[in-house]
């Protein structure tokens, strides 16, 4: 008897022994983001990657009594393909319980039916399709979707007396929505067309296309294309025929704070309505900018992407703390994040049932300071944009 007992006492110590050795490991909640890290778009994918680190850094590695990982697939480019593959591994391989990033509108449409399937929250840090939330109920825009700067441009030309209406977009599906969007509501507010351009994401000589921009003699131009080599080959074609001097030029993100060191002069004076103020007064836009310019460089700031990302990982915080003590699920996060209201780097923010943003939009012209320093500064201001889905 006497044995018996002792073999049951050591049992008993022996399962409370694992049993603490199991309760005090962690469980860890995985991140996949799926980012361009190399390849033609990479500077936006290390803009994502900084996005994420920065919120980790700032927040910690720990929420709801887990551990949040981050792991990182690069996506190279804008391969649809490879995206669903990349999308694919980290939710079957890695384990990965929400996704962020994915690019261009392809990469996330491509990915539609993993997160569908899976039940994975996937945060679109900035394909901006607008039919693209409805791929998916699990998506989650971080972004806004094309309309909404179009619309804002238009009203805004129109409201600074501008009649004569020119786009000139980058020749795939994004530019020929910002196309559609804004003469749709330059017209319906009174003014006139006079022209459009849609330009080649190979071209490198942009003289033909500021010839004929010249010739139709707008008073504003809606413009649309990537940052980097092609809007600064653009603008300084457009400065050549003295276009930047007369005509009110309207963009999105071509020339972000980040950007401005890669023009010269004939940036000055452009004007893009986007979601960022990079030199935000508020604790949050500080904070940020303090991580980014200690771990990244001196002179990066927050900007659409890195933000995106950023404020993507306070809705994973969000969703891993309301499920602490319990297996994550994702319709329960889903739904955790329906009309949550957050402050970050870009303002409040208010997740919208539709599982898009309502968030401000700002006007920026690009000044420069005794200093010779460039920036953006805000000269208009529009809260609470709603995004509402557009077919």
């Amino acid at each position: 008897m006497r044995k018996l007992m002792n073999a049951i006492v050591r049992m008993l110590l022996c399962a409370a022994t694992f049993g603490c050795a199991w309760a005090g490991a962690q469980e860890v909640i995985k991140v996949g983001v799926v980012a361009p890290l190399t390849g033609p778009f990479a500077s936006a994918g290390q803009a994502f990657k900084n996005g994420v680190d920065a919120y980790i850094g700032l927040h910690g590695a720990n929420v709801g009594g887990r551990k949040v990982e981050a792991v990182y697939r690069d996506s190279a480019g804008s391969d649809p393909s490879l995206a669903k593959r990349l999308a694919e591994e980290l939710v079957v391989k890695d384990k990965a319980a929400i996704l962020i990033g994915f690019y261009l509108t392809p990469e996330a449409a491509s990915a539609a039916a993993v997160a569908t399937e899976a039940k994975v929250p996937l945060m679109m840090v900035n394909a901006a399709s607008p039919s693209l939330i409805d791929m998916s109920p699990y998506f989650v825009r971080m972004g806004m979707t094309m309309n909404q700067p179009a619309f804002l441009a238009a009203t805004y030309a129109r409201g600074k007396g501008k009649s004569r209406g020119y786009t000139a977009v980058a020749d795939y599906s994004p530019g020929h929505q910002i196309e559609q969007y804004f003469t749709q509501k330059f017209t319906v507010e009174g003014g006139t067309m006079v022209g459009s351009v849609r330009i080649p994401l190979n071209t490198t000589d942009f003289a033909p296309f500021a010839e004929r921009i010249a010739n139709a003699n707008p008073d504003v131009i809606e413009m649309f294309l990537p940052p980097g080599a092609t809007a600064v080959g653009f603008i300084k074609a457009l400065a050549a025929r003295g276009l930047t001097k007369k005509v009110l030029i309207l963009g999105q993100a071509e020339a972000d704070d980040n950007n401005l060191p890669e023009f010269d002069d004939s940036i000055v004076g452009f004007q893009s309505i986007i979601y960022v103020d990079a030199y935000a007064d508020n604790p949050e836009t500080k904070a940020m900018t303090g991580w980014l310019q200690k771990n990244v460089s001196a002179d990066t700031r927050p900007n659409t992407l890195n933000v995106g990302a950023y404020d993507g990982m306070a809705l994973a915080y969000k969703m891993i703390a309301d499920q602490a003590g319990k297996p994550f699920d994702g319709d329960v996060a889903m739904k955790s994040i329906s009309n949550y209201t957050f402050k970050g780097p870009r303002g409040t923010v208010t997740v919208n049932p539709n599982r898009q943003l309502t968030q401000n939009f700002y006007a920026r012209e690009v000044v420069k300071g005794p200093d010779g320093v460039k920036k953006n500064q805000i000269v208009k201001t529009w809260e609470n944009e709603t995004t509402t889905n557009i077919k």
